[in-house]
């Protein structure tokens, strides 16, 4: 597929490919988003970013997303794979404590009735 269809196929569809991302990152180490979107000849928007990471979450947990870019799960070392768990451990705890004291404010304001 040329670099033009590519670019179409991933901002036309409605729904996030997963396979193209997935097939993209096929025998590859870490690639940034920057590298992705240039590699297709799409111009590094916020949001374009925001339609990458949408593809990535779409993909099952076949694709990695992170700090270092996007790779595939199977292709990680054990080290990597538990760098990433953690982290993505470590953002889930912060979000959820986020969400108990937005809570904790929300209801002070305006008590549940009884």
């Amino acid at each position: 597929m040329s670099e033009q269809q590519e670019t179409l196929k991933f901002f036309e569809a409605a729904e996030p490919d997963a396979e193209w991302l997935v097939n993209l990152l096929k025998g590859r180490d870490w690639l940034t988003a920057g590298d992705i979107l240039r590699q297709i000849g799409s111009p590094d928007t916020d949001t374009a970013r925001r339609k990458l990471r949408a593809t990535a979450e779409a993909s099952e947990g076949r694709v990695a997303g992170g700090q270092k870019g996007y790779k595939l799960v199977r292709q990680m070392t054990g080290e990597e794979f538990h760098h990433y768990r953690n982290w993505m451990l470590s953002q889930a705890r912060r979000m959820e404590s986020r969400i108990v004291l937005s809570d904790a404010v929300f209801y002070a304001k305006n008590p549940v009735p009884a």
